[in-house]
């Protein structure tokens, strides 16, 4: 454990103000080490650009799987801490490396790569007009329950073949798996949910067995590519995985997005002046207060030094992307908005190295659709509150707003 300095990574007051925090922790504790959210379990954060590329890069010393890097009595120890149910969600590429995680990936990469997503484009743009229809002639809404959130949801949904009715479900289940839980409480809580998530899915699987579809999940219960299939708690794994980061993410980056352009109204007067800005503006954004805060936890393999500290085998290791991204050694005038620069250094808000983010291409297009028609059909769009009253998702995971009330001229 590091000495001296602990940061408050967690609390309401942390997360209306973490790249003040973040910044502290670059110049003074690059890599340092603290007790995770359970007060206990020690975790090395990595805060710099450099190396926090390094260890999104390197899958061979920072893995994802538990199994190549826990002891046998530790890894025992973690897995009967897990709900039961947790296997079925748990299997999916985002937890396995090396081959393992090539070969599930490939099964779904068809499916999200640019062209295919491009395709989506009218379909995005019919959402987004649909859901502000009712709205524009009122003059305010809250912008994350009424269009952040079912954009995507709606989005991801039709990709996969599940009913538009269970949205508001799913949005349930997800948050269950990105909020941390703790107590015994709070874990039999989960363990129930994820139950839940399961025996829906599994019934979901057999319809699309009876009856498939032109859809994703019909497309993975049917799947054979080379002689390989998924399994059944692989295939649970990979649709829950596919739900919560398909509509997740980008719920938070446009409601991110959304309140930094009304907190920079000569950012936002250029996009509105210019919309073929949109496309490189939608990486500034993400840059500048991206939706996923931190990575996920990886393990280190072996013994591994970085910069002058020491992590041994079985440790817990999380790049926080969002320190990363405002890196000055990397990115000139990081703590600035320039929605018109082309910066030298790519963001870390995708991830980078073998776990980048499948989604990427699709979050990308729905927050350049969502921000576009935003802004062209809510006139002097603004916010509805102060931005001192505005509250963060307790969710480590993610940098998530939880409302947005916005108004706009009528």
């Amino acid at each position: 454990m590091t000495e001296g300095r602990k940061y408050d990574l967690y609390s309401q007051d942390f997360f209306a103000d973490a790249y003040a925090t973040f910044a502290q922790m670059r110049e003074h504790d690059p890599v340092f080490c603290q007790p995770g959210l359970d007060g206990e379990t020690p975790i090395w954060w990595v805060t710099r650009y450099d190396d926090a590329e390094a260890v999104l890069l390197d899958d061979e010393r920072f893995v994802r799987d538990p199994r190549l890097a826990l002891p046998p009595e530790q890894l025992a120890e973690y897995t009967a801490s897990l709900p039961e149910a947790i296997a079925f969600v748990d299997s999916h590429m985002l937890n396995r490396d090396g081959d393992d995680h090539r070969r599930l990936r490939k099964l779904v990469s068809k499916a999200f790569t640019p062209r295919m997503i491009e395709q989506l484009r009218p379909r995005i743009q019919a959402i987004a007009d649909e859901l502000l229809d009712p709205v524009v002639a009122g003059g305010e809404m809250e912008l994350v329950s009424t269009f952040a959130f079912p954009l995507p949801i709606t989005v991801i949904a039709e990709l996969l073949g599940v009913p538009p009715a269970d949205r508001d479900q799913f949005r349930e289940w997800s948050d269950a798996f990105v909020r941390p839980a703790v107590d015994a409480a709070e874990l039999e809580r989960f363990g129930g949910q994820m139950m839940a998530f399961v025996a829906y899915l599994h019934a979901l699987f057999e319809e699309r067995r009876r009856e498939p579809g032109d859809d994703l999940i019909s497309a993975l219960v049917a799947v054979e590519d080379g002689g390989d299939t998924l399994s059944e708690q692989e295939l649970s794994s990979m649709v829950a995985l596919l739900i919560v980061a398909g509509h997740e993410t980008t719920v938070s980056l446009i409601g991110n997005a959304t309140l930094a352009l009304l907190t920079h109204p000569e950012q936002r007067a250029a996009v509105e002046g210019d919309p073929s800005l949109l496309p490189r503006a939608v990486e500034e954004l993400i840059r500048y207060d991206g939706p996923v805060e931190r990575t996920l936890n990886r393990w280190a393999a072996v013994d591994v030094e970085l910069r002058g500290q020491t992590i041994r085998r079985g440790e817990s290791v999380i790049a926080i992307l969002g320190s990363a991204d405002r890196d000055p050694e990397r990115f000139e005038e990081p703590d600035a908005l320039d929605l018109a620069s082309k910066r030298e250094s790519r963001h870390l808000g995708f991830g980078r190295g073998s776990h980048f983010c499948l989604g990427a291409p699709l979050a990308r297009l729905e927050t350049e659709i969502a921000l576009g028609t935003l802004l062209r059909r809510l006139p002097g769009l603004r916010l509805g509150i102060s931005p001192d009253e505005l509250r963060w998702r307790p969710v480590p995971l993610f940098r998530s707003l939880v409302e947005l009330p916005v108004a706009w001229d009528v």
